[in-house]
């Protein structure tokens, strides 16, 4: 009797069906691994770009924390005095920026806020001689600017200049220090102590950040005197900056709680918007012409301060001026963050009274 061994084997069906699957399965995984990998680009490519704003803001919001006033009390009247009186030599100024630059000569289009103040960063030009200040006074500022970059004639054809919005910050060292030039406060003399650092021939400005569309600067009480003075009037929010705007030398606050004059704010609420380079090079080559490159970050908003994060005009909450630029920037597809922080200033001593 002869037996048969019979020896299992894949059909030539079988083969070319498990090679087809085993196709399909390797172009599934190599998709996936390609969005991943895509994925990982553009979120590590969003990550750089963001990079560059979070630096300098960081950077704005600390050197602003060491703002300073000196302020102390003397005599109303040196001859005859009544009482004493709040008084500072040194400065703080912030609000919008077409607003505490006008009547300054020269510079570009600034849109958003500015922020100007005193601080004791040791910024000297000398360092031979004057390196051991290390807390001498300087002038200190934050603002944006929209301009062109400045490239070589003979490389305009192969490189145009990139139209950017960028976070400017601005140091005076000691030596040019023009704040005790004009103490009589006139109108003519106001603005005299910042003013090298928005216009002129080799201001001490660097760009700090670019692609930064927005930005905002609100002084505030602290948290507790906003809560004592809505306590004390009906509910009624506490204003310390009208319109943003706040200077210690004003004299035009009637309000006694909320008057500025010679004294720093406690608390200041920082904004600032940023897009990523993409986005802006997009918007370059839309909008090139246009003064705001196609994002009107102004038009109808940041002039009340009560309408920063809610309009009060709605009964829809988070629908303010911050919401409505948001959806600007949408609506051009483009990529942001929203950087915000609420900065204490250490030498800031907030008094309800102007006198004693």
């Amino acid at each position: 009797m002869r037996i048969r061994n019979h020896t299992a084997a894949f059909t030539l069906v079988e083969v070319l069906v498990a090679a087809s699957l085993i196709v399909v399965l390797m172009g599934v995984l190599l998709g996936m691994t390609d969005q991943t990998q895509r994925l990982v680009r553009s979120t590590s490519a969003k990550v750089e770009q963001f990079q560059e704003a979070r630096v300098g803001f960081e950077s704005m919001t600390r050197r602003l924390a060491q703002a300073t006033l000196n302020t102390y009390w003397e005599y109303d009247n040196p001859i005859k005095p009544t009482r004493y009186q709040r008084s500072a030599e040194l400065r703080f100024v912030s609000g919008v920026t077409a607003t505490v630059t006008s009547g300054i000569a020269g510079g570009g289009f600034r849109p958003g806020h500015c922020v100007f103040f005193h601080a004791p960063n040791g910024l000297v030009e000398n360092q031979e001689k004057n390196g051991m200040l290390d807390s001498a006074i300087n002038v200190w500022g934050y603002f944006l600017e929209v301009g062109t970059d400045t490239v070589p004639a003979f490389l305009e054809a192969t490189i145009p200049g990139r139209k950017r919005f960028r976070l400017m910050e601005a140091m005076q060292p000691t030596e040019q220090l023009k704040t005790f030039e004009f103490q009589s406060i006139t109108a003519a003399d106001a603005k005299k102590w910042f003013a090298p650092l928005v216009s002129g021939n080799n201001r001490p400005v660097r760009v700090l950040a670019e692609n930064i569309v927005s930005l905002i600067i609100l002084p505030r009480l602290s948290r507790a005197d906003e809560v004592l003075y809505k306590s004390e009037n009906g509910g009624r929010n506490p204003v310390l900056a009208n319109r943003y705007s706040y200077d210690t030398t004003t004299t035009t606050v009637t309000d006694p709680i909320l008057n500025p004059r010679n004294q720093l704010p406690p608390v200041v609420q920082v904004v600032m918007i940023a897009i990523d380079e993409p986005s802006a090079k997009n918007l370059q080559d839309r909008y090139g012409s246009d003064r705001y490159i196609g994002i009107d970050t102004e038009a109808g908003l940041f002039r009340d301060p009560a309408s920063l994060e809610d309009d009060s005009t709605t009964s829809t909450a988070n629908d303010g001026d911050l919401y409505k630029l948001e959806q600007r920037l949408i609506n051009k597809r483009v990529s942001y963050r929203i950087f915000s922080t609420n900065v204490s200033i250490r030498g800031a001593k907030w008094s309800r009274s102007q006198s004693k």
